[in-house]
């Protein structure tokens, strides 16, 4: 009688071309997984900012966009600045919150480095025009610039840097 079906002995080595498929792979894998957090943080970053200045023109006051803690890194939240002060209170509401993802890093230059605020018209608060870099954790590179003009124009760029700002 004629048995169909694998062997133990081609079955093992079935198993270790996977294994070995599998080791190759998973740089790679690391890697798409770190760009992603990175776009991602940048795409919500920009759509927090956006928020911002749409609600400061409905509401007709001025919306901040705070760095958690000092860092971008670790998130940011979006509240209405009721008493113009630009920090949050205790009594003004968040309209959002975001926490950062690990080993993204994002870095403001000095006008954007803590926060960003949008008065009535949508125009950024101080003339504070900036970007902000989103980066790897350890690396100077800089993937995604997201640029603020003093109209409120919020752009998010993946190239044409002419400096490195996350070093």
């Amino acid at each position: 009688m004629k048995q169909t079906g694998l062997t133990l002995l081609e079955l093992l080595i079935v198993l270790v071309l996977i294994a070995v498929t599998a080791t190759l792979a998973a740089p790679a894998f690391g890697t798409l997984i770190e760009s992603q957090r990175r776009q991602d943080t940048a795409q919500q970053l920009v759509s927090g900012l956006r928020l911002a200045r749409v609600e400061a023109i409905l509401r007709s006051q001025p919306v901040i966009v705070q760095a958690q803690e000092g860092d971008w890194s670790q998130g940011w939240h979006v509240f209405v600045d009721i008493n113009r002060n630009q920090f949050r209170d205790e009594d003004e509401p968040i309209l959002a919150e975001r926490s950062g993802h690990q080993n993204v890093r994002v870095v403001g230059n000095r006008r954007v480095a803590m926060r960003i605020g949008f008065d009535n018209t949508g125009r950024l608060l101080n003339n504070a025009n900036g970007t902000l870099a989103v980066c790897l954790k350890d690396s100077p590179v800089s993937r995604y610039q997201i640029a603020i003009a003093v109209t409120g124009r919020v752009t998010l760029r993946s190239s044409g840097f002419t400096t490195e700002p996350c070093s």
